[in-house]
């Protein structure tokens, strides 16, 4: 097993830390890209472990934090830049992915590296498997996606709008880090400016390529509802929900089992058949 890693300009000419797994057993390996979810980063608990055990199966698999998920290139597993966290929204996320897949494409990232750069999916968890979809929608570069516990409504929120627009700001607690976490209301502006665009039903049902949804049905942070409704919606999908399966499939950060916790390894077994199907 590999591991190389690169740092790449993505949104506001900031740094992103990029990540790539591969099993040099194989050859010309398709590309999973994953992508992680509000509060997380490529190293977040056992999802290391998940790229390895995707790379083991015969793909190239490249992970990466966001210019603006809060880790920083010399503290990338620490919430180190809450403004940069504060600044965050869709838009910057979805200008982040296509970086990474345009770079893919045209062999500008890990470009010593043999891989089938015609042959790219995104896997997508929670916040991180919605804006997969709209990527997924608008980049026929991507030719399958799986999401893990994804978001069905980007739109959802528990904060008072009013009152986030006149104080410019609401706090999110980090129960792990005890951060006081800022989201500015540009995030809502964003939104607002490109409802459109960011509304999963229409991407969904504009998706051409295979697509399949994977929630636990004990999640508490996102009901598996959403997942059923992101299957109806779309052309060509499958949905396996796991009974009784949280929202991380077992997951915790940190992670120090030796071992994938048994849903994570349906759900990891799933998104292989997955993308084997495709190729």
């Amino acid at each position: 097993m590999q591991l190389i890693s690169s740092v790449i300009k993505g949104s506001e000419n900031r740094n992103m830390a990029v990540d790539l797994r591969i099993d040099n057993q194989f050859s010309n390996q398709d590309v999973i890209v994953f992508v992680h979810g509000f509060k997380g980063f490529k190293d977040w608990g056992h999802f290391p472990m998940v790229g390895d055990e995707l790379a083991k199966a015969g793909f190239a698999f490249v992970s990466f934090n966001f210019t603006h998920d809060g880790t920083t290139i010399e503290n990338p597993i620490d919430f180190a830049d809450l403004e940069a966290f504060g600044h965050n929204n869709y838009d910057k996320e979805l200008f982040d992915i296509e970086q990474i897949i345009s770079r893919i494409s045209n062999a500008t990232l890990f470009s010593d590296v043999n891989m089938n750069r015609k042959q790219i999916y995104l896997l997508g968890h929670s916040r991180g498997g919605g804006v997969s979809m709209v990527k997924a929608s608008e980049n026929p570069l991507i030719k399958g996606l799986v999401s893990w516990g994804s978001i069905g409504d980007m739109g959802k929120t528990n904060a008072d709008l009013e009152a986030w627009k006149q104080d410019g700001v609401v706090f999110v607690p980090n129960a792990r880090t005890n951060q006081q976490m800022p989201i500015y209301y540009q995030f809502v502006e964003d939104y607002l400016m490109q409802e459109d665009r960011y509304n999963l039903q229409n991407c969904c049902s504009k998706l051409d390529q295979p697509a399949l949804f994977i929630h636990g049905t004990n999640d508490a942070t996102v009901p598996s509802l959403y997942a059923e409704k992101l299957h109806s919606w779309s052309l060509n999908s499958e949905l396996l929900l796991l009974e009784g399966g949280d929202h991380t499939f077992g997951g915790k950060h940190p992670f120090t089992e030796r071992e994938l916790p048994e849903d994570t390894k349906k759900a990891v077994q799933a998104s292989i058949n997955h993308f084997k199907n495709i190729s």
